[in-house]
């Protein structure tokens, strides 16, 4: 996966909640270590942005990123969920899926390839969302 920048921006919350899914996680040995790995890597060398200071263009959790398949030009919506928030009718993709991992931290106006079903795939990143309620959350703070 090639994101088009160096470095994972993300929050502390969110790193604090994406680490305990994954401890989780491993614990009861439910994802690959493969993409616990894939992971990681992105977490290794993260910056931590205080929530007031993160990018409005930046994904997060719940954030909903509409990515434009380069070859075919077409366009889908996915929204960035923890997994136990996963809906694939309404495209909520877990953090800890490959999709979820390749667009957490990607900025509006990236490239990037993602490896699906044994091929790769280019995409570009037309819009980042935050999800209104994340947003009302995050005033209250």
């Amino acid at each position: 996966m090639q994101k088009g920048q160096k470095e994972l921006l993300i929050t502390r919350e969110d790193h604090n909640l994406i680490t305990k899914c994954i401890n989780a996680f491993k614990k009861i040995k439910s994802i690959d270590g493969r993409t616990i790995s894939l992971l990681w890597e992105q977490f290794r060398n993260a910056i931590i942005v205080e929530k007031k200071r993160f990018p409005k263009d930046v994904a997060r959790l719940n954030s909903t990123v509409i990515v434009k398949n380069i070859e075919t030009n077409l366009a889908m919506a996915y929204t960035i969920v923890l997994p136990d928030e996963v809906d694939r009718r309404k495209n909520k993709v877990s953090i800890l899926s490959p999709i979820g991992i390749a667009l957490i931290g990607l900025k509006k106006g990236l490239y990037f390839s993602w490896e699906r079903l044994a091929r790769k795939k280019n995409f570009s990143v037309l819009e980042v969302y935050h999800s209104p309620s994340l947003e009302r959350a995050e005033r209250r703070t």
